[in-house]
């Protein structure tokens, strides 16, 4: 059994909020279903991809409830209360993995907001397919390995590829800075940055 697990009813919860992701502060409003009977008008304190805070006031909100967060300009997410503090509570999201990618994507250009204008349409150039020829990445991490070409364009490429890098995080193509854009079935894909284009570094051990 998990320690800090408590059980409510049928429902279990964690004591501790589990802070899987990186959360991004953003300030929105933010309107709160709870158990689909109580309303709450609050404020958007941070986000991440599994969980959030909002602020307000809590009322008679207990770890566990079910909630609805309705965040203008950004999303309607469901989850379960996972802490309730003085001026509010923390959310952990109950999303399917597609859902979870779309939000991932719409809080990079968030949290890139400067970067991103100029990197959100940039695949517009037409797209060659790439019939599978092999190139060298190199991740955040430091780890290199080869990846399988999809289709590419003057702007970015699509890749078949064993990892997925964390959309928004900055990877080597060949001797090419590039940002994730999203994932695929099969990879991602990555727009070029050749703005302050730095040295591309050397490879370590390639992964096949």
């Amino acid at each position: 059994m998990v320690s800090g697990v408590l059980r409510k009813g049928r429902t279990t919860v964690f004591k501790n909020e589990l802070r899987r992701y990186r959360r991004i502060p953003l300030d929105l409003p933010a309107h709160v279903v709870v158990n689909t009977v109580d309303e709450y008008e609050g404020r958007l304190v941070n986000i991440s991809p599994g969980d959030l805070a909002v602020k307000l006031d809590p009322g008679h909100i207990v770890v566990g409830d079910a909630a609805v967060v309705s965040i203008k300009g950004l999303d309607v997410i469901e989850g379960r209360v996972a802490r309730v503090m003085p001026d509010g509570f923390a959310l952990s999201f109950m999303l399917s993995k597609r859902r979870r990618t779309i939000l991932v994507e719409q809080l990079m250009l968030r949290a890139n907001s400067n970067h991103a204008a100029g990197l959100k349409d940039r695949r517009s150039a037409p797209r060659h397919v790439g019939n599978e020829q092999r190139m060298a990445c190199r991740l955040p991490d430091g780890a290199s390995l080869f990846v399988k070409i999809l289709d590419r364009s003057v702007d970015g490429v699509s890749v078949d590829s064993p990892r997925r890098p964390p959309v928004g995080s900055e990877i080597w193509m060949g001797r090419t800075r590039s940002i994730v854009m999203r994932h695929t079935m099969r990879g991602f894909v990555a727009v070029y940055d050749t703005s302050g284009q730095k040295p591309a570094p050397k490879l370590r051990a390639v992964q096949s």
